[in-house]
């Protein structure tokens, strides 16, 4: 009898740290939680709100640095994500215009494969450890971009986005200017 229990002991043990691992790596997410990036003279700001331990509401505020101050800027859309910063239907968080918002840190080393992208180097920028992600899209590669994810949190914190004709140092250029997580400080 005891080693019938010792046994199904042992099984629920396993069964729940497989369960849990299942899960993947979560992005540190807490309610009020908040990141907000400058994006040519506008400001893009994420605010995360708890549901539960897993469910998230992110509300996407977008509008000028007098708009922000004064809380009239255009409210976005609000999304239910998981801690790993999933929708409801699976796909990967964005945030607006930027792109991904995160990537699991433990991805964040050169030749790392993210979101079928790879990460080129990791390197000092803006006092943050960054891993590099360089990527183009669209016909022929006409839109291409770089973005900075922290090593630490895998929380994006700036980059770029061009077209073929706005060249070398063209384009739109962003970057993480306020947020209230501890482990992400500016």
């Amino acid at each position: 009898m005891k080693k019938n229990s010792l046994g199904f002991l042992a099984f629920t043990i396993g069964s729940l740290l497989v369960g849990c691992s299942a899960l993947g790596p979560q992005a540190p997410l807490e309610d009020g939680l908040y990141l907000s990036y400058d994006f040519e003279g506008s400001t893009i700001r994420v605010t995360f709100t708890k549901i539960n331990n897993n469910q998230f509401r992110a509300t996407v505020d977008i509008g000028s640095e007098d708009m922000m101050a004064t809380s009239t800027s255009t409210k976005g859309e609000q999304v239910v994500v998981n801690r790993q910063l999933k929708t409801a239907d699976g796909t990967i968080f964005e945030l607006e215009a930027l792109g991904p918002l995160w990537i699991p840190p433990g991805s964040v080393k050169a030749g790392s494969i993210v979101y079928g992208d790879r990460v080129d180097e990791v390197k000092r920028w803006k006092g943050w450890d960054v891993g590099v992600v360089r990527a183009s899209f669209g016909v022929g590669g006409a839109w291409r971009g770089e973005w900075y994810y922290e090593k630490t949190t895998g929380f994006l914190v700036g980059g770029s986005k061009s077209t073929a004709v706005s060249g070398e140092g063209g384009g739109s250029h962003f970057v993480l200017k306020e947020t209230n997580l501890a482990d992400l400080s500016l």
